[in-house]
Parts: structure tokens; sequence; C-alpha cells
């Protein structure tokens, strides 16, 4: 019995482990995203407008491509945030347990809040690209976005297994 409850105690500790890393590789990840310099960030950018408006459109206009451009970029930050704020909130979740939870979601929300913010705030330091609260304002919504989907699949898998009992 006790040899049971030791591997169990592993266990959680390697998916701590592996929440912890995974959750440090998508930060750096953004972090990577983020700081490229403004040249090298709008040729991706435009780049894939150019192919996006050219399947939409059959002749894009300049104002079709923009226009495409655009919702790339705010996409970008609306699903690479949303994305943050699941992991890190998955990762509380894993953390912190029974009535701590909830300080493990509060925490999820100063992290992503400030990853929203200072991810853009920095870009001002970087070549050919500035800050825009719009932008930041963006990733914070991505970030809620993905905080309540974790919080939500919580509530409706104990749902399902209170049901399935």
């Amino acid at each position: 019995m006790g040899h049971g409850k030791h591997k169990s105690i592993w266990l959680e500790i390697i998916v701590i482990v592996a929440s912890v890393l995974s959750l440090m590789l998508l930060v750096y990840f953004v972090m990577i995203v983020s700081f490229q310099n403004g040249a090298t960030s709008n040729n991706v950018t435009m780049r894939l407008a150019y192919q996006i408006a050219g399947r939409i459109f059959n002749n894009p206009t300049e104002d079709q491509i923009k226009t495409t451009s655009l919702m790339i970029r705010y996409g970008a930050h609306l699903g690479l945030f949303f994305i943050v704020g699941l992991v890190t909130t998955f990762v509380s979740m894993v953390i912190f347990r029974r009535y701590f939870r909830i300080l493990g979601v509060i925490g999820s929300m100063a992290i992503c809040y400030a990853l929203a913010y200072y991810t853009e705030y920095y870009k001002q330091f970087v070549e050919g690209r500035h800050f825009q609260m719009s932008d930041a304002t963006l990733n914070w919504y991505g970030s809620l976005a993905g905080i309540l989907c974790m919080v939500g699949s919580y509530f409706l898998n104990r749902l399902l297994v209170k049901l399935s009992s």
C-alpha cells in the first residue's frame, strides 16, 4: 500500500516539473517572438498576409493586404496569449490543490497580466518596434480567455465526474 502512494508522489512531481518546464518554454517562445526586430516581424507578417489575401481575393489590393496583415497580428496576439493563459492556469491548478486553487488562478491572472503588458512595454527598446497599449490589451484578453477556458474545463470535468458516479 505504501509503494502505490510513493509512486503517486513521484508521478505528481514529474507532472509538476514537466508542466513548469513547458510553461517556461512557452514564455521563452513568447519573448523570442515579441523581441524580434521590427523589420523581421513585419516581413513575416506581410509574407503571410500576401499569401492569405491571395487565397481570399482574386487580385488583392494593398488595402486588403494591409487589413489581412492587421487581422493576422491581432489573431497572433490573441492566440498566443490564449495559450499562455491556458498553460499558466493549468500549471497553477496542478501545483495548487483544493481550496488553494483559487490562489493559483489569481496568480495565473497576475502572471498573464504582467506578461501581456511587459512584453509590449519592452518592445519600445527593440529596433523598429514600439509600445502599443492596444496590443497589450489584446494580449490580456487572449490570456483571460485562456484562463476562463481552463477554469471552465475544470468545473465541467468536476460536474461530469459527479454525474457519472
